[in-house]
């Protein structure tokens, strides 16, 4: 039986979130249940949606948490690191941050909400952080590029890591694990900066010729 109320609604709100990511860290979303989280923090189980909607809401804010904190990492990265370097460092810290939080970043994939719903709008407002540190990485490789086409070059770019690192965090395949993807995501990031790097030499000539 649940316990009479002693937390504002705010500390409920963080008690809830505590202790789903608990939940989740430890066994992903086997087992994962308005019950188990108030069996978690002493609460019954009405309590979760006097705060929240429902458990899709829980978990859409859980996701939205670990963008902020991925955005964080990486902004981090980018005022301790050689700039010379730069996407291959965010590649990798993206990589190793999404490994170091395996069970909430496969909230990602395994978590479909409501289709009737906006909710999935809610994750944007991280994605684009995570792409506008990259787009600020790529921009000095492409002086003469116009902001759209900064942003689309980040964005392919940032789609191709979250996909090698949605692989390796699996664990399941043969060759992209864990331990293999800062190779991959090394092979990706030259690659590309090779490809801005020859885009940048056609640019002013494409442009000088109008």
């Amino acid at each position: 039986m649940g316990r009479r109320s002693t937390h504002t609604p705010e500390e409920l709100r963080q008690l809830i979130l505590d202790a789903s990511r608990s939940l989740i860290e430890a066994r992903g979303l086997i087992g994962y249940s308005a019950r188990e989280i108030a069996r978690t923090i002493g609460y019954s189980a009405g309590t979760l949606y006097n705060v929240f909607k429902d458990l899709d809401d829980v978990l859409l804010t859980l996701q939205e948490q670990l963008l902020d904190d991925a955005a964080v990492h990486l902004r981090e990265l980018t005022t301790t690191k050689d700039k010379r370097d730069m996407l291959t460092v965010l590649a990798h810290g993206y990589v190793q941050f999404a490994i170091e939080n395996r069970h909430l970043w496969n909230l990602l994939f395994q978590h479909q909400p409501p289709r009737n719903g906006t909710q999935p709008d809610r994750l944007h407002r991280g994605i684009n952080e995570i792409v506008a540190i990259v787009a600020q990485t790529v921009a000095p490789i492409l002086p003469h590029a116009k902001p759209e086409e900064i942003d689309r070059s980040a964005r392919i770019l940032w789609a191709g890591v979250h996909g090698m690192t949605a692989i390796a965090v699996t664990d399941k395949a043969p060759t992209l694990i864990g331990s293999t993807a800062p190779s991959y995501v090394n092979e990706l990031t030259s690659t590309f900066v090779r490809g801005l790097q020859a885009k940048m030499l056609v640019l002013p000539a494409a442009q000088g010729s109008q």
